[in-house]
Order: C-alpha cells, then structure tokens, then sequence
C-alpha cells in the first residue's frame, strides 16, 4: 500500500476545512508525496457552469473516471455515502446502491464508502442483529469497518474500531480500542 495513490471525495466538507482537520491530527497532504489528491465535489459543482443541472451521482462518476486517467488511484475514498443518497436523490436506493457498487467494483480499486449510523442501529446487546448499512445493503460490499464511541468509565469515552465483515479473510470480530498519540494506531486490549 505504501506508494499506491489515493482519492478523497468529499461532498460535505469543503477542501481547505477538510486539509486543515487533518493537519490538526498531525497529517499533512505534502508529506504524501503526491500519492494523495482531495476532490471537494461540492464546492467543484458550484464553479462549473451549467454542473447544477447534471446528477450528482454522474458528476461523482465522470470527476472520478476522469481523474483516474491523469491521476492512476488505488484506493477510492467518498465522503459520504448518506451525502451522496441525498444530494443524488435516490428514488429506490437499494437499486441504486446495488448500481454504484457495480460500478466501484468496475473502477478495479479499493473502496471506502464512508457513512453514519444511528447507534440503535448497531445491535445493542446482540450485534447479530446490527445493521450497517442504512437500507440493509451492506451485503453488497467487501468489507464492513465499525468505529464508535464508547462509554469508559463515569466520564470517559474512548474510539474504538470492529472489522465487522471482511471477505475471504479470517479476523476477529470483537472491538479495539482506536489510540489517537502521534498518529493512530489499533490495540488489543483497551487503554
């Protein structure tokens, strides 16, 4: 992966926001060596002229098979998956859910497609009956990544990180904790 270039597609957060978020973790876009190029498709939208009368789901698929050509990316990230139902209206979004997954899939790279859920939606004491996906499609992807919040103590709260699906591949299922100290990292137990 070290070396393999990257899309960011944002639909919300305008660019110079989003760089500056991550510049607060200590990420910077320079220090990518070029391998890394955010899209702030809303903000793209709104300056080109006659954009507001094509599809959102077409402007995201023209903008990404475009830049492939110029830009050859490994890994597709879209921030987010609940902007892109809305802005796009999706009239049947299982159809059209089944429909963008072909087409990532198409595209031969791998995709973050990332979204939020409610947290009466991730099963509460019994996680067999979660639900991960919005229209319960999440059986149409690969994998399936879970971060949360979760309660730690009387005052405390902690991230922590589950590989809920993950295709072809044996892994644990439970939580970890999400470390954020001078970069993230994953750990076992909980800290």
């Amino acid at each position: 992966m070290n070396g393999s270039r990257g899309l960011y597609v944002s639909l919300e957060q305008g660019r110079a926001s989003l760089i500056d978020h991550t510049e607060g973790l200590g990420y910077r876009l320079d220090d990518t060596n070029g391998n890394l190029s955010v899209l702030d498709l809303g903000t793209l939208r709104k300056k080109l002229k006659g954009s507001a009368d094509q599809p959102w789901l077409d402007l995201f698929k023209l903008y990404t098979q475009g830049i492939r050509k110029s830009f050859d990316y490994r890994f597709l990230v879209l921030d987010s998956l609940d902007a892109l139902e809305i802005l796009a209206k999706f009239g049947e979004p299982r159809r059209e859910m089944f429909s963008l997954i072909r087409w990532l899939r198409d595209l031969k790279c791998t995709a973050f497609l990332l979204g939020e859920l409610p947290t009466d939606r991730t099963g509460g004491a019994d996680p067999r009956r979660a639900a991960y996906a919005k229209h319960k499609e999440d059986y149409l992807v690969d994998g399936i990544l879970h971060l949360r919040l979760a309660r730690q103590g009387e005052f405390g709260m902690q991230r922590q990180l589950r590989v809920v699906k993950m295709r072809g591949t044996r892994h644990d299922t439970g939580y970890h904790a999400l470390v954020f100290d001078n970069g993230f990292r994953v750990t076992r137990g909980f800290a």
